[in-house]
């Protein structure tokens, strides 16, 4: 990814549309603590994780694609509309139409793949239950990809997070925010898949 002409170190975000707002100053020290190392962070379009990530994120440290058009033209009840505006008219960068003009349910998978893969770092995807859909989806894109994936358990032990693949989660461990988070770790034999 480039901006100003210079490569910039991007992190991307994505969970749970259901995440609970008890769980948005978990997000929030994560996402700090994203842009105190240096990096961006990009993000989706919908409520839950993605709105807690937009709430808190500064325009000149990220950016958002959304599944809809400016002023909400083509969202939905999932849609954190007022959240993507705020940003935007703080002059944040928004990327409307991200997933496409087709059927909600293929823009919304279309956006999160253009959120993925606008990371050259890492993601980091907060599930509110062990069958998160969207949020198994952004790491499978992840893997795919070759980018390491942390997840947060928001609400659930984190041993129940969904096997993506040929893996296993491991507990990153330590002390501090990212201690309570999950690394996607793939077996040997998927590496030469």
């Amino acid at each position: 990814m480039y901006w100003s002409g210079g490569f910039v170190a991007v992190v991307a975000f994505a969970g749970s549309r259901s995440l609970s707002p008890s769980f948005s100053p978990l997000v929030q020290s994560v996402l700090s603590s994203v842009i105190r190392s240096g990096r961006s962070v990009s993000v989706g379009c919908c409520i839950g994780a993605d709105q807690f990530t937009l709430s808190a994120l500064p325009v000149d440290s990220g950016f958002c694609f959304a599944a809809f058009g400016s002023g909400g033209v083509g969202s939905c009840s999932l849609s954190a509309v007022s959240k993507v505006s705020a940003f935007a008219d703080r002059g944040g960068s928004v990327n409307y139409w991200a997933g496409g003009k087709g059927e909600l349910k293929e823009r919304l998978a279309t956006r999160t793949q253009a959120v993925i893969n606008s990371a050259s770092v890492s993601v980091v995807v907060f599930f509110s239950s062990p069958v998160s859909i969207g949020s198994a989806l952004a790491c499978r894109f992840a893997i795919r990809r070759g980018l390491p994936v942390i997840a947060f358990a928001c609400g659930f032990d984190g041993s129940d997070l969904p096997l993506l693949s040929s893996g296993s989660w491991v507990q990153v461990g330590g002390s501090g925010i990212w201690s309570t988070a999950w690394r996607w770790t793939c077996s040997q034999s998927s590496i030469f898949n």
